[in-house]
C-alpha cells in the first residue's frame, strides 16, 4: 500500500454494527488494487462514529487522508448523505475525495427485482429460506448438519439467512 500514493475510500456498514473499510488504489504501472484494511465493530452507527473510524483506520496503515481522491459507500444516510453523511465530512477534511454511489447495492436491488419477477426462482428462494429457517431453529437439527458435512468432508458453515437485497449473500446462504 505504501508504495501507491492515491487511494479511493470504499466502506460498507452492516446491521450488525460493522463496518468494513477497503481502499482501492494503483500503481505507477495502472494496476489496480483493492485491499480490505478491518472489519471493526462499532457501538454507534452515526456518521461521527464511521469516520472516526475510517480516520483511525487509515491513520494505523500510515495513509494519509490528504492523499485519498475518492469515496464510494451505499445509499444509507449515514454514509452517503450530502450533508452529515460520512461522505460529507470526509469531503470537509479532503475536499478532492469526491463521492461516488456503490453500484453493487444497486446491482443487487436490480437482480431482486428480476427473481421476483419468475416465479420458479421466487419460489425457489423461497424454499431455501424455508428450508434454513426449520433447521436454524433446532439445535439438534444444526447438529445434524454439521455431522452430515463432516462426514461428507464438506467445510461446515453456520446457516446464513437470506438477504433480500443482497443477492451476493446468496451464495453463501
Amino acid at each position: 500500500i505504501s508504495n501507491r500514493k492515491w487511494f479511493s475510500l470504499i466502506c460498507d456498514q452492516s446491521t450488525l454494527v460493522q463496518l468494513c473499510v477497503s481502499i482501492r488504489s494503483v500503481n505507477d504501472n495502472y494496476e489496480i488494487f483493492e485491499d480490505v484494511l478491518g472489519l471493526y465493530e462499532l457501538s454507534r452507527q452515526n456518521a461521527e462514529a464511521l469516520v472516526e473510524a475510517i480516520f483511525d483506520t487509515l491513520t494505523r496503515c500510515g495513509l494519509n487522508i490528504s492523499d485519498c481522491r475518492g469515496q464510494s459507500y451505499d445509499g444509507a444516510s449515514s454514509m452517503s448523505g450530502i450533508y452529515g453523511g460520512v461522505s460529507a465530512l470526509v469531503l470537509r477534511q479532503q475536499s478532492k475525495a469526491f463521492s461516488v454511489h456503490c453500484n453493487a447495492h444497486c446491482l443487487d436491488l436490480a437482480v431482486h427485482d428480476l427473481t421476483n419477477e419468475c416465479p420458479t426462482i421466487s419460489n425457489c428462494i423461497l424454499f431455501t429460506k424455508d428450508i434454513i429457517d426449520f433447521v436454524r431453529r433446532s439445535p439438534k437439527r444444526l447438529a445434524i448438519l454439521k455431522e452430515i458435512s463432516n462426514q461428507l468432508s464438506m467445510p461446515y458453515s453456520n446457516l446464513t439467512s437470506l438477504c433480500p437485497t443482497r443477492w451476493t449473500m446468496h451464495a453463501e446462504s
